[in-house]
């Protein structure tokens, strides 16, 4: 494993050396044997387990330090209270890899928190991560997890636990926040740099290589929007200081994915305003957007930067409609519209699963509607739907490709906040296997895994009302 440390040579204003404080009795419990092979990692290497689970210290593991927009509140000052950044590592491709370790121990920047994460949590971002890019959605990635006899206070004494995550970059938004804040013009400029030279090296020949750089980021941000609503996930905290300037999904916490349809759905319990509800997703990351382009004030005019941000809105709306144009199988966008308010009219007042509505309407046809008509109490308003449905998909196509198509689509698992519970229940008490065998078809959530349907089925009564926080 060959270690590259691009970040750390930024300096002291950007960050902190700080080690990794192995947890007692810590242990390796999983690992991801095909993302560990594309960065060549060998965890059968003593030495490399040592570095990853913190035994042997590295020179120049880091926390970062960055502002952030919270809730809608400015926070001057945060950056990684429980993160270390190892280094990065090149994949097949050569592309970088940050490996970074969620779980440390205290760093600077811990705010009098104890720097640590429970099993509890980084099983949750483990499947998470993992769920999310089986589905195609950038976003971080679930190396390896340890677990621990060391005990974590939070609501109650739990099992600690080290999360090792890669992703191609953690630099968010709230780092150039942080130093426009602060009016460290000099240092915004260094990060600025790094930035284009690191990661957006194919727009420096560009007679505006900046501005193409954010009109890239603008544009990753709403892609990665559109993809969340597709599938109906909601990420819970959209702060600034959780938003890559990759368009990557990072930092999971109270997460969840839609049951029940209801656009107004609030997955995080502490989110008592519903800031970050579902339908609100797109718009929370246009504000984010707006407060990342303020960091850029000094460099381009405001109408410059509305200019940028005017990429947003077009970039969203488009990959949406072709996300959900994809799903209903259907090649009419003039269509899309009215088909998916009437839609929603129904799945809103039936309490329809989202993830269970589009995968069986993949796998409906004409003269069997029972699959999605036995589902529902109204069924003249599924009927009427469905019929208007087929005067458009009905186009002249092979029904039967359509639906295959579908499939590939429309996932039949997702990570359901009762099987998070229920798997982590048995990892706490030593039991792994639950966790494995989930992670297996949220690995490869379009096949059927007949084996594995209880994995698809709707949250039981007694688990309607799990909530997650902040502290998930």
């Amino acid at each position: 494993m060959k270690l590259h440390h691009h970040f750390a040579q930024l300096g002291n204003e950007f960050c902190a050396h700080t080690l990794i404080q192995p947890l007692a009795e810590q242990r390796l419990v999983e690992y991801n044997k095909t993302l560990a092979s594309e960065l060549g990692i060998d965890f059968s290497d003593e030495k490399v387990q040592k570095i990853l689970s913190g035994q042997e210290p590295i020179d120049e593991s880091l926390s970062m330090v960055y502002a952030g927009h919270q809730f809608g509140g400015f926070s001057p000052r945060l950056g990684d209270g429980r993160g270390v950044l190892l280094g990065e590592v090149k994949d097949q491709h050569g592309v970088l890899h940050d490996l970074h370790v969620k779980g440390a121990g205290q760093t600077p920047f811990s705010r009098q928190g104890d720097g640590r994460a429970v099993l509890r949590s980084s099983i949750r971002e483990y499947l998470a991560s993992e769920a999310m890019h089986a589905l195609g959605i950038p976003t971080s990635r679930a190396l390896a997890l340890y677990d621990s006899k060391q005990a974590v206070y939070r609501e109650r004494p739990e099992s600690g636990a080290l999360l090792i995550r890669t992703a191609q970059s953690h630099v968010r938004f709230g780092h150039f926040e942080y130093f426009f804040a602060h009016k460290m013009y000099d240092q915004l400029q260094e990060l600025i740099d790094f930035t284009l030279d690191t990661y957006f090296s194919h727009h420096k020949d560009k007679p505006e290589p900046l501005k193409a750089m954010l009109i890239e980021v603008v544009q990753r941000t709403a892609r990665m929007i559109a993809k969340w609503q597709s599938v109906g996930f909601q990420h819970g905290v959209m702060n600034t200081d959780n938003f890559s300037i990759l368009g990557e999904t990072i930092d999971y916490g109270p997460f969840g994915f839609m049951e029940n349809f209801d656009d107004k759905w609030v997955c995080n319990h502490s989110d008592h305003e519903g800031r970050y509800a579902y339908y609100r997703q797109p718009g929370i990351g246009l504000w984010n957007l707006n407060c990342l382009m303020f960091a850029f004030s000094k460099h381009f005019s405001r109408d410059e930067l509305i200019e940028v941000l005017k990429h947003y809105e077009p970039t969203l709306q488009t990959h949406y409609d072709e996300l959900m144009m994809a799903k209903l199988g259907i090649a009419s966008t003039s269509e899309l519209e009215p088909m998916l308010e009437k839609l929603f009219v129904v799945l809103r007042k039936e309490h329809f699963d989202f993830t269970i509505f589009f995968r069986l309407l993949s796998q409906v046809d004409t003269d069997q509607p029972e699959l999605l008509m036995d589902e529902v109490v109204d069924r003249k308003a599924m009927a009427d739907w469905l019929d208007y449905y087929w005067s458009i998909r009905n186009d002249g196509r092979d029904q039967q490709a359509v639906s295959q198509q579908m499939q590939k689509v429309n996932p039949k698992f997702v990570l359901r906040n009762y099987l998070a519970h229920e798997v982590i229940e048995a990892a706490e008490s030593g039991n792994y296997l639950p966790f494995r065998q989930l992670l297996n078809v949220l690995n490869s959530p379009f096949e059927e895994h007949e084996e594995s349907n209880a994995f698809a089925m709707r949250a039981p009564d007694w688990a309607r009302h799990l909530e997650v926080s902040c502290s998930s």
